[in-house]
């Protein structure tokens, strides 16, 4: 069962047992007076361990006077001017630790060391393009070879399709006629913003700097339809996708520690941006 997106009040949230967490998504400063009980309500109700929230730097006062901490940022993200706070409140004592922060802290350090390089031309037998509709069950296939789990429904041809319709643009590569790797835009027009993500390359054909051309041509397109920052939040203990950031001039943005479901566990993610 996925983790559902609705409204809560004026504001955007992303809530279930999946991820056993509430991700305030959009805030609205409609709702500033009430949202903080409002979102702790709900999670008392369900039980959540986590609540993340990304808020304008303008709005966090009242959050950190509630106990909540900073764990990431992304500078300009609203309109290329105001900076994303992610703040968080970790509700369950184990949810905010972790055995493996010495990992996460090697992976940074080794990622924040490559060199800045833009990739090579891709082999003739390999074609990179915007995907379509009718792609969707090839793309759907080619997640669930790569993922046993994802916070989001990509394993279904309808979501697929869904939100190519409304603000995602997948981009695709082939090896002849077999679709090998997978990626997307998320595209905020309101905020000027794109998250990179959804990240997905054939295991067998891993090494060959793949995501670095997805992630280069994805850019380009995001500067054409005039997005001012783009941004990722990557699985902290995948060294491969933290180095492809920072080798392409992304800069580390923070740790949300324990934070999203994916390939069948709990996972700290890592923020990427470039503006």
């Amino acid at each position: 069962m996925f983790d559902i997106i609705e409204k809560l009040g004026n504001c955007t949230i992303h809530h279930g047992k999946s991820n056993n967490r509430i991700y305030l998504m959009e805030y609205n400063s409609k709702d500033e007076n009430i949202i903080i009980d409002r979102i702790e309500d709900l999670a008392e109700k369900e039980e959540y361990s986590k609540i993340v929230l990304k808020i304008p730097e303008n709005a966090i006062q009242q959050f950190l006077e509630r106990a909540y901490h900073i764990e990431g940022q992304i500078p300009r993200y609203f309109m290329g001017k105001e900076n994303c706070i992610f703040l968080s409140k970790f509700l369950l004592p184990e949810r905010g630790k972790s055995d493996k922060e010495h990992i996460y802290k090697k992976n940074i350090a080794i990622a924040r060391t490559k060199l800045q390089v833009l990739p090579e031309s891709l082999h003739s037998n390999f074609t990179l393009q915007k995907m379509d509709e009718k792609r969707a069950p090839e793309m759907v296939a080619l997640y669930k070879k790569v993922f046993l789990s994802y916070p989001f429904p990509i394993f279904d041809t309808h979501y697929i399709i869904d939100t190519m319709k409304d603000n995602i643009a997948y981009f695709g590569i082939y090896y002849n006629k077999e679709l090998i790797a997978l990626s997307s835009s998320e595209i905020s027009y309101k905020y000027k913003n794109a998250e990179m993500t959804d990240f997905a390359i054939n295991p067998e054909y891993r090494g060959k700097g793949l995501a670095k051309h997805l992630l280069n041509t994805m850019e380009k397109e995001m500067k054409n339809q005039g997005i001012q920052t783009v941004y990722s939040i990557a699985r902290s203990l995948s060294l491969p996708m933290n180095c492809t950031f920072s080798s392409v001039g992304y800069k580390y943005g923070g740790t949300l520690l324990n934070n999203t479901q994916i390939s069948g566990q709990i996972e700290s993610m890592n923020i990427w941006y470039k503006n």
